[in-house]
């Protein structure tokens, strides 16, 4: 992987565009491009133009006070330009960790302060183009491209400074970066897990209440189905036996007045032959005075038993009227009850808390208790009256009932007497009216089989009369509560014949109508809410589930990334001693010089008591360096002269160069300092490491441009722009080798 080309447009003093091409030598060898020109001819500027396309941020690294400063200002000869553009063109030649054969990367900034960043002509973040470079081994703050003055600051920073800057030397950049982004994730997935879990305790309440009211819903269509069975077969049975009862009833009335009518048409024939008789036979005045007393006596008898069958029948249909089908207990006086033993629990608790016992007062409060919660249960089960429980009775009928049976009493006895004197009478004309008083006898049986026939006819209508008031009460309980019955009643009537009732029937309607009564207030939109709750639950818990996940990854990835860390950092730490060494060594012709690793300390409060400790696995916080020029005892590096901290500086960059080569680096007259000696020993190490990396050097050193392959010159046209004029040294050998 190397540099090949590098294409400058509207940066700095390159106004109009500019190409500089990087290529290995016929060997392949990486080699080393120099970059010369005078004072202010805008070199270094080239230098700025690598370092501002691979993000490069720092207004003063790139040597201006604000972003405007990067793009060409203009001369009196040139217009200024509107944008500043750099694309740097790297060829992945050995794919060994980026499978692209080609990386472009380019920035452009306008005069507006719009930036934007491509990669291979795609839009890209600066993120992405910082880990496309780590990932390429080049990095963008330390020895990749050092200019001016950045010689000395590794020498001059601090042990932190100086061991960020190792870092990124070391390559750990990438994964440094991945470790930054993976803690950000994490941050942020941890901040979406606290949101998530706060939503779902603040919605789990409520889905357990709609869960509640759902499942109510739902009982409701069961308790619907089993009371729609029930009432099926409670009023087919009900109507069935009201139809059964009418029916005989009527047949009762109907027999019964047929009966009265054949025995009335009876005794009007013996009348009639009685009438013939008395005419053919007279009869004295006594006698006929007692026939027309017992004649009026059966009148009023008659008289007196339609009363009474008028009274009956007002006391049956008083009685059927009493027999009020039942209804549900409302919900309000439910809530009464429960309310009310709520209140008797609370004095019963309060009562046994006292330190002093009272057995009379706990006795009163549990009687109340089992009288209120009998009440309670006696009017939710409600049944029908028992068919042997007497109604009570209306207390004027039943006075006129008495009045009426002290008057029909009367009669018989009256009638009795009448008759006794009659039989009397007819004892004495038991020879002359025998067969006038058979006749009587029998017209006498007539009229009294005549009465009893009326009697069991007005008996049968009290029954028919009750059955059609409990007809009318059925048909109106049905419309109330089942009024989608009603059409069907006679088919169920048929249907149920040979299907026993259940013996609870009616306490189950009743309990059923009740807990509907209680469900139908909630409302069915209830079910919708529940719905898009639950789905809002669900997705949020398994969003919960995702993140827990995602973070339980990331620690991982995070522990595996500060794994590789520490073992790379170890590893490239003791390489980079041995390197330092040996370049400093080879710069000083002697001497010693070496890097310490500086421990972490824990914190430690005004009298000196340990306020944060440090983790085991904890790893250095800071790189000292220790130097000793040959001839020289002193290890402190400030001790060193300007041309000592040159080249320990010099060595230490080419340590690093060593440890881990990076495809390209940029030297900004890094050699500025050094005397010719040290030069060509800097420009020998430089040719040395240049089969492993690729450099890029601005110079005005003649050894340094000895060892070059490619010379670039720069120069200031006189439009005030900068310009390029390329020289490759190895063609100008084959030239001089031809002449």
């Amino acid at each position: 992987m190397y540099l090949r080309r590098l294409e400058i447009q509207g940066f700095k003093t390159f106004a109009q565009k500019t190409v500089l091409e990087f290529a290995p030598d016929a060997s392949g060898r990486r080699g080393i491009t120099s970059i010369v020109g005078p004072n202010g001819s805008g070199k270094s500027n080239i230098a700025d133009a690598i370092r501002w396309v691979m993000g490069e941020q720092s207004m003063k690294l790139l040597r201006a006070k604000k972003s405007e400063d990067v793009i060409f200002s203009g001369t009196t000869n040139r217009a200024r330009s509107g944008f500043a553009e750099v694309v740097m063109t790297i060829e992945n030649d050995d794919r060994s960790d980026i499978d692209l054969s080609e990386i472009v990367i380019a920035r452009r900034l306008y005069r507006d302060g719009q930036s934007e960043y491509e990669v291979n002509k795609q839009p890209a973040r600066l993120q992405d183009v910082a880990l496309l470079l780590a990932q390429c081994g080049i990095a963008q703050r330390s020895y990749s491209v050092i200019g001016q003055g950045m010689v000395d600051q590794v020498l001059v920073a601090s042990p932190g400074e100086r061991k960020e800057f190792f870092d990124e030397a070391f390559g750990l950049r990438q994964f440094q970066l991945k470790r930054q982004n993976a803690l950000n994730k994490l941050d942020e997935a941890r901040k979406n897990l606290g949101q998530t879990e706060a939503i779902i305790r603040e919605i789990e309440p409520r889905l357990v209440t709609l869960d509640r009211q759902v499942k109510r819903l739902q009982d409701r269509e069961r308790f619907e189905e089993e009371l729609h069975q029930l009432e099926r077969g409670y009023y087919g049975h009900g109507w069935r036996e009201i139809q059964e009862g009418m029916r005989a009833a009527r047949a009762k009335v109907d027999a019964a007045r047929a009966e009265e009518e054949v025995r009335e048409l009876e005794a009007k024939k013996l009348e009639r032959e009685l009438d013939d008789m008395e005419k053919a036979i007279p009869v004295g005045d006594g006698f006929r005075e007692l026939r027309l007393a017992l004649d009026a006596m059966n009148a009023e008898r008659s008289q007196l038993r339609e009363r009474q069958m008028r009274l009956e029948t007002k006391r049956a249909v008083a009685a059927v009227r009493a027999e009020k089908p039942w209804a549900p207990l409302p919900l309000s006086k439910i809530l009464e009850g429960i309310q009310q033993l709520n209140e008797d629990h609370d004095a019963l608790d309060s009562a046994l808390s006292k330190p002093k016992l009272d057995p009379e007062e706990i006795r009163e409060i549990a009687k109340r208790l089992r009288q209120v919660s009998t009440d309670l249960l006696s009017k939710l089960q409600r049944p029908a009256p028992e068919p042997s429980q007497e109604p009570e009775r209306d207390p004027e009928v039943e006075r006129e009932m008495a009045e009426l049976a002290e008057e029909m009493a009367r009669v018989a006895t009256r009638t009795a007497d009448i008759q006794q004197k009659m039989d009397g009478w007819n004892r004495e004309e038991e020879d002359k009216r025998k067969h006038v008083f058979e006749v009587q006898r029998r017209l006498t049986q007539k009229r009294q089989e005549a009465q009893g026939a009326e009697r069991r006819a007005s008996d049968a209508m009290i029954d028919l009369t009750r059955f059609e008031t409990r007809r009318d009460g059925f048909l109106s309980d049905l419309r109330q509560h089942a009024s989608r019955l009603e059409e069907e009643l006679d088919d169920l009537a048929q249907t149920v014949r040979a299907a026993p009732i259940q013996t609870d029937a009616v306490s189950r309607i009743q309990r059923l109508r009740s807990q509907l009564e209680w469900i139908g207030g909630i409302d069915p939109s209830i079910v919708k809410e529940h719905d898009e709750t639950k789905e809002r639950h669900d997705f949020l818990s398994t969003q919960t589930e995702d993140l827990r996940d995602s973070i339980q990854g990331l620690e991982v990835v995070i522990a595996e990334l500060d794994t590789t860390i520490k073992t790379r950092s170890e590893t490239a730490f003791k390489k980079l001693d041995q390197e330092f060494s040996a370049f400093f060594k080879k710069i000083f012709g002697g001497g010693d010089a070496k890097l310490v690793e500086i421990q972490p300390e824990p914190e430690v409060d005004e009298e000196g008591r340990v306020v944060v400790e440090v983790p085991e696995d904890a790893g250095f916080s800071g790189i000292d360096i220790q130097v000793t020029p040959p001839g020289k005892r002193f290890k402190n590096i400030a001790l060193l002269s300007g041309g000592e901290r040159a080249l320990t500086s010099i060595a230490l960059i080419c340590a690093i160069m060593a440890t881990n080569p990076s495809p390209f680096v940029v030297l900004d007259e890094v050699d500025a300092a050094l005397d010719e000696s040290n030069s060509r020993k800097f420009a020998e190490i430089v040719s040395s490491l240049a089969d492993k990396t690729q450099f890029v050097v601005v110079t005005h050193n003649r050894a340094t441009m000895h060892e070059a392959s490619v010379l670039y010159g720069v120069t200031m046209s006189d439009d005030g722009g900068s310009q390029i004029l390329s020289v490759k040294l190895e063609e100008v050998g084959k030239l001089k080798g031809r002449e």
